[in-house]
């Protein structure tokens, strides 16, 4: 049977500071928690260590042999410690935060027709990560995000993504720069104003707008929509303000998957 080093508390007190944004932007880590989250994002990221329950590590050393030199065992105290769920997982891993792009590389892409979502200060990081899981299910390749959206590797975000992240690219950008730099693909948002979204004729291409969860979309990304859709409530004299941003996100992109 294969032995592990105990994780050290200097490691277990960096890997709980991660939680913290300004913390994970000066280390240039983040952590996946949770046995198929890891093993999903694995080898898609560098990986920094490992850490496991002794029970596990057997079980997860035909998927993280290669990783050897960077796994630890912790006992189930020192995964809470660690952690950011309630549950303490039986895994945890702790990549290395992918070198993004800067705003000139990305507007000097030429995008292919194709869809896109565009994420328009979305705060919440667990509406975050159920929108990239969502993205993922729907073959949505590639989404872009304002400056003032959630942090794609805070924890919420990750957790919920439940490994999507590993599949779904997202860059952070000016969202109206982006636009105007790719004036042949129609911007699509939803707006109450907007035509049925169940009955319209939908784009095969385009970027396709979530707004916040509070203020919707920003004034500025309003003024560049060429098509407006809404999703009508079933019964129009009595229904809820509004719908949660990832469940609005889920209901367009199957229209535009139909």
């Amino acid at each position: 049977m294969n032995t592990f080093p105990e994780i050290s508390k200097s490691k277990m007190s960096l890997i709980a500071s991660l939680a913290q944004r300004k913390f994970r932007k000066k280390e240039q880590l983040f952590v996946v928690e949770g046995r198929k989250s890891v093993l999903d994002t694995l080898g898609h990221y560098e990986v920094e260590m490992i850490v496991a329950l002794p029970s596990r590590l057997e079980h997860i050393l035909s998927e993280c042999n290669e990783y050897s030199g960077r796994i630890y065992q912790a006992d189930e105290s020192d995964m809470r410690k660690m952690s950011s769920l309630t549950t303490p997982p039986d895994v945890l891993a702790v990549y290395r935060i992918p070198e993004s792009l800067h705003a000139e590389e990305l507007l000097a892409e030429q995008l292919d027709a194709g869809l896109y979502l565009l994420l328009d200060s979305i705060q919440d990081p667990g509406n975050l990560g159920t929108i990239i899981r969502t993205a993922h299910w729907f073959g949505i390749k590639r989404i872009f995000a304002s400056p003032m959206t959630a942090d794609i590797y805070n924890p919420k975000t990750v957790q919920s993504s439940m490994g999507s992240i590993a599949s779904v690219r997202v860059d952070y950008i000016d969202l109206s720069l982006l636009v105007s730099h790719n004036r042949s693909l129609p911007v699509i948002g939803l707006q109450l104003e907007g035509a049925d979204i169940f009955t319209s004729p939908l784009p095969d291409t385009g970027f396709i707008v979530m707004g916040n969860e509070g203020n919707g979309l920003s004034p500025s990304m309003i003024n560049q929509l060429d098509v407006r859709l809404t999703i009508p409530p079933y019964d129009a004299s009595d229904h809820p303000e509004s719908l949660n941003v990832a469940v609005a996100t889920a209901i367009t992109l199957s229209q535009f998957r139909k």
